[in-house]
C-alpha cells in the first residue's frame, strides 16, 4: 500500500498561555510500497505526531490535509479505522510496556480477536504460533507463561508478535532499538528485515540512531519544527554536513569518515552502509 500525505498540519490544544502548538506544518510525503523508510529529527520536531496519524491514533483535524494509505482515505468520515489498524501496525518505543494479559497467548491473540473476530479458535492459535515463530520464540514453551515473567528481550518480541499477528502490510516503529544492547539491536533489526521479506511490505522507523537509518533505510525524511525539510536516500540527506549539524543532528559513522577523508583529498563514492564504505575503500570507489 502506498502512503500519500498531502498538506498535513496538526495543532495541539492551546496551552496555559493560550498559545497553540503547531506540531505539523504542511507535510507532503509519499512513502512507496516496499520502502524501508527512516524518519529523523530532534525531539519535538513532529516525528511521532506524524506517524501516529498513519493508523488513526491521531485523527486529521478539519481542513488539515489528506492522508491516503492504499484504499483507505483517512479524511473520509466513513473510513474503517479498525480495518486500517489491522493493515498498519504501530509499535511504540519500549513496546514491552504494551503488554497487559495474563499469558503470552492471550496478549498476542488480543489484536487478532479484535480486528478479525470471525476467526475460529484453531485459526487464532495457528496465527499466534506463526507470529511467535516469526519473532524467534517457541510457541509451546512460552504460550502459557506470564509476559511479565519474561526477560526484557522476550517481552519486546512478544509485543512485536502482538502487532504482526494481524499480518500488517505496513509496520511503523518509534525508536525500535531503544534500550537494546548491541547484540539485541542486531537481532531486532534482522527481525525487521525478515518481516520485510515476507508479509510486511513497508517499514517505517522513527529513530535518533543515524547509523540505523543509513544502514537499513532506502529512503528517509528529516523533520524540523513540524516541517518536513528534506526527503531522499541516506546518501542524499546526509550529504550536506553543515545543514545536518545546524539541525542538531549527528552524522552516521560512515558519513563522518567520508567527510574526514574528503578534507584530506580522498573522495569516496558509495552509499552509507558499512559494507558499501568498505567496498569503496578496498575497491575502486576512492579517488
Amino acid at each position: 500500500m502506498q502512503i500519500e500525505v498531502k498538506n498535513l498540519s496538526f495543532t495541539y490544544s492551546k496551552d496555559s498561555k493560550n498559545l497553540s502548538n503547531k506540531a505539523l506544518d504542511d507535510i507532503n510525503l509519499t512513502i512507496n510500497e516496499g520502502d524501508f523508510f527512516g524518519i529523523i529529527g530532534q525531539t519535538g520536531s513532529g516525528k511521532t505526531t506524524f506517524v501516529q496519524h498513519l493508523n488513526g491514533l491521531i485523527r486529521l483535524q478539519k481542513n488539515s490535509g489528506e492522508i491516503k494509505i492504499g484504499d483507505f482515505d483517512l479524511s473520509d468520515k466513513k473510513c474503517d479505522f479498525k480495518a486500517l489498524r489491522s493493515k498498519v501496525g504501530m509499535v511504540f518505543q519500549y513496546p514491552e510496556h504494551q503488554l497487559f494479559a495474563e499469558t503470552v497467548f492471550e496478549d498476542v491473540a488480543f489484536g487478532l480477536k479484535n480486528f478479525q473476530p470471525n476467526l475460529c479458535d484453531i485459526e487464532i492459535a495457528q496465527r499466534v504460533e506463526d507470529a511467535l515463530f516469526m519473532v524467534g520464540l517457541d510457541f509451546n514453551k512460552i504460550k502459557d507463561k506470564s509476559p511479565f515473567e519474561l526477560s526484557g528481550g522476550q517481552k519486546r518480541r512478544v509485543a512485536i508478535a502482538g502487532v504482526i499477528v494481524t499480518r500488517p502490510e505496513v509496520l511503523v516503529l518509534d525508536e525500535p532499538a531503544a534500550g537494546l544492547d548491541p547484540i539485541g539491536k542486531r537481532d531486532f533489526i534482522e527481525l525487521l528485515h525478515r518481516l520485510h521479506r515476507t508479509f510486511v511490505k513497508t517499514i517505517i522507523i522513527v529513530s535518533h540512531d543515524m547509523n540505523l537509518v543509513s544502514e537499513n533505510c532506502n529512503r528517509a525524511g528529516i523533520f524540523s519544527k513540524g516541517k518536513l525539510i528534506e526527503v531522499g536516500t541516506p546518501k542524499e540527506i546526509f550529504a550536506n554536513v553543515e545543514k545536518i549539524k545546524a539541525l542538531g543532528l549527528d552524522l552516521p559513522t560512515t558519513a563522518k569518515l567520508m567527510h574526514e577523508l574528503k578534507s584530506k583529498g580522498v573522495n569516496i563514492d558509495c552509499d552509507l552502509t558499512v559494507q558499501g564504505f568498505i567496498h569503496a575503500i578496498t575497491g575502486r570507489g576512492a579517488k
